[in-house]
């Protein structure tokens, strides 16, 4: 059996029973013969289960009291993060096989951005490094400075943000965490090994928890705050299905015919950035400070329009 068939099986039975409450083993068998076109017996599902369990550390638990599964999220590894990994490998499989079936299949395929694969050849060496443990080595290209720099860093996670890839890492161990684009490196080498206190560099990472993106400004909060905007309903839509962060919550009732949205974070460029994009769709109602700051953006930008 390819591996894009029992990867693909096994997205599908994950994103059933996340999506659904307690969900019965013949609930799920109906769903995948179908919907999904697996017919498969209750063995098999159960070696799925097992299978999912030890290849991507998600455990599906059965609870008796309500003759119904679900995804134990405590013991399971970041759900999100899987899903995200999941769906890349998902469509590449898909694009490979499209590719034997039909040489022209990228006729009909329109990509956003081609410069958001630019460096996608360094992500292998990179998680090699983090996985071993090593030191990675590189040279990067400065957009600011327009410079070339040679770096070696700890290598800590690999990040994605708006189609681009980024290394989270530090010089040394008591250094904070740099982000660096992968599309900007080159002449990456593994460097030697080191200790990993894995503690000390949880904790480091943990901030990157509480922002959008990967930077982090000298005049930026230092500890996440309260935010409290309101978007029309149309807006409230597209958040309700692209969230912007975790933390968001979009209260259930309306407000003057728009809905109140919070969120818990460090207000960073990129979190400024997505609440100029919505332009009059949103308001910064809390904190005041922000809200200042966002409207003297608008004014000028507004001002070079005079």
């Amino acid at each position: 059996m390819s591996t894009h068939v029992i990867t693909r099986r096994a997205y599908d039975i994950i994103q059933f029973v996340h999506s659904n409450k307690l969900p019965s083993k013949e609930d799920i068998l109906n769903y995948l013969k179908d919907y999904k076109d697996f017919d498969i017996s209750n063995r098999t599902l159960e070696r799925d289960f097992e299978r999912i369990e030890t290849d991507f550390g998600i455990e599906i638990e059965y609870d008796k009291l309500n003759n119904g599964y679900f995804i134990d999220e405590e013991k399971s590894d970041k759900i999100d993060s899987f899903f995200r990994f999941l769906e890349i490998v998902t469509v590449t499989d898909i694009f490979n096989e499209s590719l034997k079936d039909n040489k022209k299949i990228l006729e009909y395929v329109s990509f956003d951005d081609s410069k958001s694969f630019q460096g996608i050849e360094n992500i292998k060496p990179i998680l090699l490094a983090i996985s071993q443990k090593r030191k990675l080595l590189f040279k990067h290209h400065s957009y600011q400075k327009e410079i070339v720099k040679e770096y070696e860093i700890i290598p800590l996670k690999l990040k994605e943000y708006a189609n681009r890839w980024y290394v989270l890492g530090m010089l040394d161990e008591k250094a904070k965490v740099w982000s660096f684009g992968i599309d900007r490196m080159s002449k990456l080498k593994l460097g030697n090994l080191y200790k990993k206190d894995k503690e000390v560099f949880e904790a480091k990472l943990e901030k990157y928890k509480d922002i959008i993106g990967v930077s982090f400004e000298d005049d930026d909060p230092k500890e996440k705050i309260k935010i409290e905007l309101i978007v029309d309903e149309e807006h409230a839509k597209y958040l309700n299905s692209l969230p912007l962060h975790h933390s968001q919550y979009i209260h259930p009732f309306k407000v003057y015919d728009k809905f109140k949205v919070t969120y818990y974070l460090i207000p960073n460029y990129e979190f400024k950035t997505q609440i100029l994009k919505m332009g009059g769709k949103a308001e910064v109602l809390k904190p005041n400070d922000l809200r200042e700051e966002i409207k003297g953006m608008l004014t000028s930008a507004l001002d070079s329009y005079v």
